[in-house]
């Protein structure tokens, strides 16, 4: 599972991606429903020479499990996506 969606740790889902990228054919990883995160997401695979076979939205509900988050419960949309190796 890659990092809190590089939301904690700007960037974060890079070196997660192309260790994914060195060790697999296929690859599963979550990442925040968002334009322009999706279009970095597309350009980054594309550029390593992997595409996204598809996209399944889903709305994720977050149990509060650090103090400095400051609801109980918190939903989130993300998406799952699969890459393939091209």
């Amino acid at each position: 599972m890659n990092p809190p969606f590089g939301v904690q740790n700007p960037g974060a889902d890079r070196p997660f991606l192309e260790t994914a990228f060195s060790i697999s054919d296929i690859i599963y990883s979550i990442h925040l429903a968002h334009e322009n995160v999706h279009k970095f997401i597309r350009n980054f695979a594309r550029k390593k020479g992997w595409h996204i076979d598809y996209v399944l939205p889903y709305n994720m509900v977050l149990e509060k499990s650090f103090e400095f988050h400051e609801k109980k419960r918190k939903q989130i949309d993300v998406n799952l996506y699969r890459f393939k190796k091209i």
